[in-house]
C-alpha cells in the first residue's frame, strides 16, 4: 500500500497509530486478496485497497478496536468495491449485486481457507517443538486403529495417565498455535 511519506509526518506516533498499523499490516495481504476477487484489474484492486485503508483509519477507534478485524475490513472493502463500479459506471464490467454477492461470500470463504492453511502450518511447526516422547505418544495414539487402551498398554501406562497426558498436549498445541498465528497475524 503506497501512502504519502508526509501524511501524517509532523505528529508523533500515537497508540492509535501503532495500533492500527499493526492491526492491518497483519491483515493487509487478506484484504488485498478479498479485494481481487471482486475486481478484474490489479490497478483498480490497488486503488480500492488504499481507498478501503483510509475508511478504515477514519474510522478506527483504538479504545474499542474491531474484534473481528479482518471481517470489518472486508465489509468497508465491499462497500468500496460497489462505490468503485458506481462510480466508473463500466457497462461490461459492471456486476450484478446478487452476483457479487455471492462473489463476497465465495471469497470470504477462501480467506477462511487460508486462515486453515495458516493454523496447520502452526500446527506443524508446534509439533516439531513438542519433546520426542510426546511426539511418540501422539503418533501412538493416533495411528490406524489406535486406542487410547492400547496405546497405555504399549507405553505401560494407565489409561487415566494417558488420557492426562493428551488433554496436556493438545492444550499445549493449541496454545502454541495461538501465539504462533498471533505474532504472524492470523489468529
Amino acid at each position: 500500500m503506497a501512502m504519502d511519506a508526509d501524511i501524517g509526518a509532523d505528529a508523533p506516533p500515537t497508540d492509535k497509530n501503532k495500533l492500527f498499523l499493526r492491526m492491518f499490516l497483519q491483515n493487509e495481504r487478506r484484504l488485498y486478496a478479498y479485494i481481487l476477487t471482486l475486481l478484474p484489474h490489479r490497478a483498480d484492486a490497488d486503488d480500492v485497497l488504499q481507498e478501503t485503508s483510509l475508511v478504515m483509519w477514519d474510522k478506527f477507534d483504538a479504545n474499542a478496536p474491531p474484534t473481528e478485524f479482518l471481517a470489518w475490513g472486508r465489509r468497508v472493502a465491499y462497500n468500496k468495491v460497489l462505490d468503485f463500479y458506481k462510480k466508473t459506471q463500466r457497462t461490461r464490467a459492471r456486476l450484478s449485486q446478487v452476483f457479487l454477492d455471492r462473489l463476497s461470500e465465495s471469497a470470504a470463504t477462501q480467506t477462511e481457507v487460508l486462515q486453515l492453511d495458516d493454523r496447520r502450518e502452526a500446527l506443524a511447526w508446534c509439533l516439531e517443538k513438542l519433546p520426542e516422547r510426546d511426539r511418540d505418544l501422539l503418533t501412538r495414539r493416533f495411528a490406524d486403529g489406535a486406542t487410547t487402551q492400547s496405546t497405555s498398554e504399549q507405553l505401560g501406562r494407565s489409561v487415566e495417565a494417558v488420557y492426562k497426558a493428551l488433554a496436556k498436549l493438545r492444550q499445549t498445541l493449541f496454545n502454541c498455535v495461538q501465539k504462533t498465528l498471533a505474532r504472524e497475524g492470523s489468529a
